[in-house]
């Protein structure tokens, strides 16, 4: 069985997710994307979401590293798309962007949706409810509010123009009130506070722009 130490297994998974976002279109290109990985061994079974390929997987191979004052730790091996996760505790690195991707949005809303849904996965939850007060105003914006004007002006507009349920202003009014707190308290924001919010921005987006969308190509 291949061990390695603990800490060269964190930096290895660091430098290797560094190796494969700056390489992996170059790599392609060239077909020299390495079929197999060296000296594996067999681990536990675990099932995650690849941060990487965003496939829902279970693999058993990777590196290792255990011991009796450490939390048990591996390298995992994504069976759909060869790249490594670092495993330690319960914790799986990197992490699965939260929502899904959504097509079709306008380039000043697709950015920072995606910002927001990968800052989820870095565990930057208070970055998460920043943005989606973004997102609301680009897509106000998008919609022929002004630019430049606060918040508040920005879901007035989406509700008056009947781009958000006027029943669902309690839900921005949540981003407004977290947003707030974000800014100006020195609590951090918690997982489940930026999921409620991300989910919420991920229905306004599907309503407004890939429903529309594909109603209209039907109509088309």
């Amino acid at each position: 069985m291949f061990c390695l130490p603990q800490e060269s297994l964190a930096i290895a998974a660091g430098l290797l997710y560094y190796w494969y976002e700056v390489n992996e279109m170059k790599l392609k290109e060239n077909n020299l994307i390495p079929k197999e990985w060296g000296n594996l061994s067999r681990l536990d079974s675990a099932n995650y979401i690849c941060g990487y390929c965003g496939k829902e997987v279970g693999s058993d191979i990777g590196f290792y590293y255990s011991s009796e004052w450490q939390p048990s730790s591996a390298v995992y091996i994504c069976p759909h798309c060869g790249r490594p996760s670092y495993k330690e505790g319960a914790k799986m690195l990197p992490g699965a962007a939260y929502g899904i991707p959504i097509e079709g949005l306008p380039d000043n809303v697709q950015e920072i949706y995606d910002e927001a849904r990968n800052s989820y996965k870095a565990g930057a939850f208070t970055g998460v409810i920043l943005i989606s007060r973004k997102i609301l105003a680009n897509t106000a914006i998008y919609f022929g509010a002004d630019d430049g004007k606060g918040f508040v002006y920005y879901v007035d507009y989406l509700v008056n123009n009947g781009y958000v349920p006027s029943k669902s202003r309690d839900w921005i009014d949540k981003i407004r009130t977290e947003g707030n707190s974000a800014t100006h308290s020195q609590t951090s924001k918690n997982k489940e506070d930026a999921k409620l919010i991300l989910d919420f921005v991920q229905m306004l987006l599907m309503i407004n722009f890939k429903f529309n969308s594909d109603y209209q190509n039907e109509e088309q």
